[in-house]
């Protein structure tokens, strides 16, 4: 009979599986510290890329604000340099209205006792107007002393250019030959009894015409 060790081939089978194993578990070992490094790597790069397009990009950034701040600094300059060349603008304006102002104020105040006097048929005339400061007298002359309380009205209603009218009326008798007219003496045929003529004087406080914006600035002051 024949007797066959099956220990041995079984030891041997098992040494080699275990082998087999080892081998297997080192090449899994191995694959997996390579996937490993390829991961680290790929990390490392992907890390890199962004690092690098962050630091381009805020790179971009900067130069633009930079040249955002270059041109904000040269628009304030020439923002200083406008505001001072409109000060000096609004400056030479006010001057020029004051100036204005004072030479129209004599002018504008004939120009309204000449719109407010009476046609050219009225016997009405003015002798003299004079000026002391604030304060104008006008006199005058007139047969109708209606004509010469229309005129006092006239001068009233001036937009304030005229205010605190005094008005004074003498009367006087008068010889026909004497009589003053503005008529054709050609024309007129002098009365026959005796008339009066009457003297007035208008004392009034003148106001002169102020620059343009000048009269808002006590209100602007009071509403404050």
């Amino acid at each position: 009979m024949i007797r066959v060790n099956l220990l041995e081939g079984t030891a041997e089978q098992r040494v080699s599986l275990q082998k087999t194993k080892v081998a297997a578990r080192r090449g899994q070992q191995l694959f997996m510290l390579a996937a490993a490094l390829l991961i680290f790597v790929i990390v490392i790069f992907v890390d890199h890329m962004w690092t690098t397009n962050a630091h381009a990009d805020a790179q971009a950034k900067l130069e633009v604000e930079e040249a955002q701040k270059v041109k904000l600094v040269e628009s304030k300059a020439r923002l200083d340099e406008l505001k001072a060349e409109m000060k000096q603008l609004d400056d030479l304006i006010k001057v020029i209205k004051q100036l204005r102002a004072g030479q129209k104020g004599p002018v504008a105040m004939l120009s309204e006792i000449n719109q407010r006097m009476p046609g050219a048929l009225a016997n009405f005339r003015l002798t003299s107007i004079i000026q002391k400061n604030d304060t104008v007298t006008i006199i005058g002359t007139s047969l109708d002393q209606q004509v010469i309380a229309n005129f006092a009205k006239q001068l009233e209603f001036s937009d304030n250019l005229f205010t605190n009218l005094r008005l004074s009326v003498a009367g006087n008798e008068l010889e026909p030959d004497k009589i003053p007219t503005q008529q054709d003496p050609g024309d007129a045929k002098p009365p026959e009894n005796k008339i009066w003529v009457f003297t007035f004087t208008i004392e009034c406080t003148y106001n002169k015409p102020r620059p343009e914006g000048e009269d808002d600035k006590p209100a602007a002051a009071q509403a404050k």
